[in-house]
């Protein structure tokens, strides 16, 4: 149960982004990354997705041609992103300025060179 109500909550986020998208291949696209992004294991860009997704090789040339495609635009995808974590109440302002909750917690790092 706890499942369905999962993906009925991200189906209707990922729809509400339809309309920011020129063709139907694209949005089809962008959810198949964005889920893909959330399934990978490892850092290694489309490849992550690719292989979290168990998705056949032969569409990397595809999915790559998603990020270059004139069917979408950034700004416009940033703009309802920013509104829909507003309307989640998972993002506060203080000050006029957003503050996004978290769990802030960080790994630690061990190196000769951090920063």
């Amino acid at each position: 149960m706890a499942i369905e109500k999962m993906y009925d909550w991200l189906n209707e986020r990922l729809m509400e982004f339809r309309s920011c998208f020129t063709r139907e291949a694209t949005f089809k696209w962008f959810v198949i990354i964005v889920i893909g992004m959330m399934a990978k294991q490892d850092h290694l860009g489309i490849t992550s997705i690719i292989r979290g997704l168990d998705i056949a090789p032969i569409w990397y040339e595809t999915m790559l041609h998603f990020f270059r495609s004139n069917a979408w635009r950034l700004d416009t995808i940033t703009q309802l992103w920013t509104r829909t974590v507003a309307s989640s109440g998972w993002m506060f302002l203080e000050d006029d300025m957003p503050i996004l909750v978290g769990d802030g917690v960080k790994g630690s790092k061990e190196a000769r060179r951090m920063p």
